[in-house]
């Protein structure tokens, strides 16, 4: 079984409903679930396509940029904003790479994200 990059999820949990941030990122993004979850609200996205993770979240940066005022203000007072970057791993290669740039590790930091790594049995 070969180690592989499988997706970049975008996880936001807040008091306040996310829906704003849901609605203002339409079709740019896919949305895994929004609603409500141990006692706050929750919602977590996809990208709309496939890419490496360097490039899945610098899209989703710039999503994040263009949010309209109010869910703007919603992104700032969430609790946790994070990219979770999955991986299945396996046997091979020997080693694996999956580099994210430092001017995404800025952007991420700059509204105030943080990066997450899950790391997946294989099947």
């Amino acid at each position: 079984m070969k180690i592989h990059f499988l997706n970049v999820d975008l996880e936001i949990e807040s008091h306040q409903n996310l829906q704003p941030i849901v609605e203002d990122f339409g079709d740019e993004a896919v949305t895994l679930y929004s609603g409500q979850a141990q006692g706050h609200y929750v919602a977590t996205f996809e990208a709309p396509h496939t890419a490496d993770a360097d490039s899945i979240i610098s899209y989703f940066c710039a999503l994040i940029k263009t949010l309209d005022a109010d869910a703007k203000a919603l992104w700032e007072t969430a609790f946790t904003k994070v990219f979770d970057i999955g991986y299945e791993s396996g046997t091979e290669p020997r080693s694996y790479r999956s580099e994210i740039r430092a001017e995404t590790i800025e952007q991420v930091a700059s509204l105030g994200a943080s990066l997450r790594v899950t790391i997946y049995p294989p099947h």
